[in-house]
């Protein structure tokens, strides 16, 4: 019974490095059929990792020197939120009506 489970396992393990072998050698085929698009291909994929790499580490150094406001402008801030929380929205309009002009 064990000798008989060995086998099994041995069987199995012969099966998966054959699938191994092939899906290793298939590739290496393809590329040999292709090798003018497997070439566009992989120079897309690059360009497509480059600009994801880049967007990520320029958009932390933008955040990195975005200046950091004045207290003025959090005092305008602050006081703009209470404003809107207290006015109602056509009065709201009504006074960014007049201070867009």
């Amino acid at each position: 019974m064990v000798a008989h489970q060995r086998d099994r396992l041995a069987e199995g393990f012969q099966s998966m490095n054959e699938g191994v072998r092939e899906a290793i050698e298939r590739p290496v085929e393809l590329v040999k059929e292709y090798p003018l698009s497997s070439m566009l291909l992989m120079f897309g994929v690059g360009m497509g990792v480059g600009v994801l790499l880049s967007q990520a580490i320029s958009g932390s150094f933008i955040e990195m020197f975005e200046p950091e406001p004045s207290t003025t402008e959090k005092i305008k801030r602050q006081l703009y939120d209470a404003v809107t929380s207290v006015i109602s929205p056509s009065m709201l309009r009504q006074i960014q009506s007049y201070t867009s002009q």
